[in-house]
């Protein structure tokens, strides 16, 4: 029976992780923590650590090393995963609803594209395990995090690393920041318009995954007013 993870906790775990990395400078090669060890640190279940540590080696900035000797490293960081530390910084300021939705936007096309072409059985399996936990939160307070996990999911597939790194931290940012402003009905439609990304990348649908990114455009979604 797989362990349940909690979602918002791992992207809370991978955050502090990275901001720790990147302001002591450590430099690859070093040694961050053993698996239980990170998971007693964080108070956290052993399953949502290990869904940390893959957002953190989805972006470059982690391997994991199993056996004996074993544990979590800072990875050699290419010079497309410099983008998480300036993403850092953007995480430290005023970056608005409305600015990361835009942008987010821009990108589900892209994304969503990369994952119907490249996903592997893994990938489709833990997408379709995603929607199938967006369809059961659907009208909860889960919900939000729920919709955030399912594209954060779609887009680590991407063989882009810029345009996974630059994705998967936004999203990390809206999740562990918990923005407000960002409102959309909760509508059947809304629902269906969600679990037609995942339904094509199962059928490896570019026609489907088009109707769904044009469905998907906001002017649903809009930011409160200050």
């Amino acid at each position: 029976m797989p362990q349940i993870t909690n979602t918002a906790a791992a992207v809370q775990v991978a955050r502090a992780l990275e901001e720790e990395i990147v302001s002591e400078g450590w430099s690859a090669g070093h040694f961050v923590g053993r698996r239980q060890e990170l998971a007693a640190r964080f108070g956290v279940a052993p399953a949502t650590l290990s869904e940390a540590i893959q957002l953190l080696r989805a972006r470059g900035i982690v391997d994991a090393k199993p056996g004996p000797g074993g544990g979590i490293f800072v990875a050699t960081r290419s010079p497309f995963t410099h983008l998480s530390d300036q993403l850092l910084q953007l995480r430290e300021g005023k970056a608005t609803v409305e600015n990361c939705l835009r942008v987010l936007d821009a990108l589900d096309g892209p994304v969503l594209h990369d994952a119907v072409e490249h996903a592997s059985d893994e990938d489709v399996a833990e997408i379709s395990a995603c929607a199938e936990k967006l369809r059961a939160a659907w009208n909860s307070a889960d919900a939000p995090t729920a919709i955030w996990a399912l594209h954060a999911r779609i887009a680590r597939v991407s063989p882009n690393e810029l345009l996974r790194s630059l994705y998967t931290n936004l999203v990390d940012y809206i999740i562990a920041a918990r923005l407000e402003g960002v409102t959309a009905p909760a509508t059947q439609a809304r629902l269906r318009t969600h679990l037609d990304f995942a339904k094509a990348v199962v059928r490896r649908d570019h026609e489907l995954a088009e109707s769904a990114i044009s469905r998907h455009r906001r002017p649903a979604v809009a930011a409160r007013p200050s």
